[in-house]
């Protein structure tokens, strides 16, 4: 009997766009996954951006919503906004969707330690960045490394960026079309 250690991938949307509703959900649905949206709050409801019901259809279907700060800027640039933007917009999106909001996501994947330091004030459970390191764990809940993908990557590319990339073996050339 052979015994494979899980190996599990946590797909997230940054931003709030649309398509992240009218694509990105469908698709994921067709394959039972689910995802992690992080909004910025005040693209809620303007062009291109998911509205209010739609960011809570997502949550409906078993998603993630997470915050990505009130305006999206780099919070490392701006020290004196960090609080506002982080914990207010956990603030203002739960109050606007009525849905818990436990996880940030850095803003171009910027932070110091005072940004950190709001995200433990906030009360979100973790947060996410950027970079390459696939040691995920206790000790970096507040900093978990993501990698980006495009919807033009094709299987093996994907493939490449994972941790475990040495255990994909003869990989179709499949292209991910949203």
């Amino acid at each position: 009997m052979c015994h494979r250690k899980a190996k599990p991938i946590l797909l997230t949307f940054d931003d709030g766009s649309e398509s992240t509703y009218t694509t990105a959900l469908p698709i994921m649905q067709r394959y039972h996954f689910t995802g992690v949206s992080y909004i910025v709050y005040y693209y809620v409801g303007i062009t291109n951006y998911m509205n209010a019901d739609q960011i809570r259809g997502l949550y409906a279907a078993g998603w993630e919503i997470g915050s990505h700060s009130l305006s999206h800027g780099d919070l490392t640039l701006r020290p004196d906004r960090q609080e506002d933007e982080i914990v207010q917009s956990r603030r203002q999106l739960e109050s606007m969707l009525g849905v818990p909001v436990l996880s940030f996501a850095y803003p171009f994947g910027a932070h110091d330690e005072s940004s950190l330091g709001y995200v433990h004030l906030a009360g979100y459970t973790a947060a996410m960045g950027l970079g390459n390191d696939s040691l995920q764990g206790t000790k970096n809940m507040f900093y978990l490394y993501r990698q980006a993908v495009s919807g033009t990557d094709d299987l093996p590319k994907f493939a490449s960026r994972l941790p475990w990339r040495q255990d994909q073996v003869d990989l179709p050339a499949v292209t991910i079309v949203p």
